[in-house]
C-alpha cells in the first residue's frame, strides 16, 4: 500500500542509499538517466512567476501521487533546512541549482525504483533514475516507466520537428541525459587519463566532478556524461555513452596492472598512508584523494581493508552527512577536525 504520510529524516536516510551502494567495490559506481519535461501552456522555470510555479507544482504533484508504487516521500526542497537540502545533494537525489530556486520547489521520490523527480529546477519536470553500479539499461527504463505515466496524465510541450521543448537548447529532442560516475584511480596515476578524456570530449562526451554540472574532477571520482540529445534516438544515446565507458574501463583495468608491477610505487603509496596519520585537519577536498589513495591501496594488496569500512568512510566524511548524523551544525573548521579524527581512527587501524 502507498504511504504519503510525513516520514522522518531517519527513514528517508535509509530508503535513499543507492548511490553509495557500490563504493568502492566496482568502479563504475553508478548509471543515471535522466529526463527533462515541460508542461505545455506554461513559461518555463527561469520565466515563471511564484503563482505560476505552485501551479505547476500542484498539477504534477497531483499525477505522480496516482503513480503505482509501494512508497513515495514528498519534500518541499524551500523548506527545509541547508543541512538537508546539501544532505539530498550529497545523495544525487536533488542537484545544487535546485537548492537555490526563488520557485515552490519539490522533490517526488520513488524509493524502490530509485527515482527522483525535481518539480521547477531547470524545467518543471526533471526525472532521473541513479542505478548502482553498471545498470543503465534498468536506470532508463524506470524514467521511462514514470515518463509515460506523465505522458497520458499531462500535455507535454512538445514539437513534431524538434521533439521535446526544454528551456536548454541541448536538451531538445529527446530530453534524455544519460551519465555514469567512475571510479579511476590507476588511470590518473598512469598519466593517460588526459589523453583518455581527450579523446571522449571530442565525440561529445562531458567529463564532470563528483557532483556533476559545474564541478569540478577530485580525487579520481568522475561523472561521464553524454552532451547533446537533438538528432538522436533514446537508443543511441545509450549505446554511444555505454560503449565510451567500456572502453575508459579496459584502460583503468591495464593502467592497474601497470601500477602493480612497480615497487617504487607501492612504497611511496604506503609512505604516503603513513603520513596520514599525522594530519589534524582535512578539507573535503583533500578527503576525496585520500579516499582514491586508500581504495586503491586496498584493491593494489598493498593493504587489507574491508569495503564497507571503505564505503562507510566516504559517507561519514561528506559535509552533510556529518552534520546529519551529529544532528547539529559544524563550522567548515570543526568539519574539517572531524574529518581529520575520522581518517585517522581508519588508516590506523590499517598498522601502516
Amino acid at each position: 500500500m502507498k504511504s504519503v504520510k510525513f516520514l522522518s529524516w531517519e527513514t528517508i536516510e535509509k530508503k535513499t542509499r543507492w548511490i553509495f551502494e557500490k563504493f568502492p567495490s566496482e568502479k563504475i559506481l553508478s548509471s543515471r538517466v535522466r529526463l527533462a519535461r515541460n508542461i505545455e501552456g506554461f513559461p518555463f522555470p527561469h520565466n515563471m512567476s511564484f503563482k505560476e510555479g505552485e501551479k505547476v507544482e500542484n498539477l504534477i504533484l497531483e499525477k505522480l501521487i496516482e503513480y503505482q508504487t509501494d512508497e513515495i516521500f514528498i519534500i518541499r526542497v524551500d523548506k527545509i533546512s541547508q543541512i538537508e537540502k546539501d544532505f539530498l545533494v550529497e545523495r544525487h537525489i536533488i542537484s545544487k541549482e535546485f537548492t537555490e530556486n526563488h520557485l515552490p520547489s519539490t522533490v517526488v521520490i520513488f524509493p524502490e525504483e530509485r527515482v527522483s523527480i525535481m518539480i521547477n529546477e531547470e524545467d518543471h519536470i526533471r526525472i532521473q533514475s541513479i542505478q548502482p553500479g553498471n545498470n543503465l539499461r534498468k536506470a532508463f527504463r524506470m524514467v521511462n516507466r514514470i515518463d509515460d505515466f506523465l505522458d497520458k496524465k499531462l500535455n507535454y510541450a512538445f514539437s513534431k520537428e524538434l521533439g521535446y521543448l526544454t528551456a536548454c537548447p541541448t536538451n531538445i529532442g529527446t530530453g534524455l541525459r544519460a551519465s555514469f560516475l567512475l571510479h579511476l584511480p590507476a588511470l590518473s596515476l598512469s598519466g593517460n587519463i588526459k589523453r583518455v578524456f581527450g579523446a571522449i570530449e571530442e565525440i561529445g562526451i562531458m567529463v564532470r566532478g563528483f557532483y556533476g554540472e559545474g564541478t569540478i574532477p577530485a580525487g579520481n571520482i568522475f561523472q561521464i556524461s553524454t552532451r547533446e540529445t537533438t538528432g538522436k534516438e533514446e537508443k543511441e544515446i545509450i549505446e554511444e555513452i555505454e560503449s565510451v565507458v567500456k572502453l575508459i574501463m579496459e584502460e583503468e583495468k591495464k593502467a592497474l596492472e601497470m601500477l602493480k608491477k612497480s615497487e617504487n610505487l607501492k612504497k611511496k603509496i604506503y609512505k604516503e598512508l603513513r603520513e596520514i596519520k599525522e594530519i589534524e585537519s582535512i578539507s573535503s577536498e583533500e578527503f576525496f584523494p585520500i579516499f582514491s589513495l586508500v581504495s586503491l591501496a586496498e584493491e593494489m594488496g598493498i593493504i587489507s581493508m574491508n569495503r564497507r569500512v571503505l564505503k562507510n568512510l566516504f559517507i561519514e566524511t561528506l559535509p552533510a552527512h556529518m552534520q546529519f548524523k551529529k544532528k547539529m551544525v559544524l563550522s567548515s573548521v570543526e568539519r574539517d577536525y572531524e574529518r581529520g579524527k575520522i581518517i585517522k581512527r581508519k588508516v590506523r587501524s590499517l598498522n601502516v
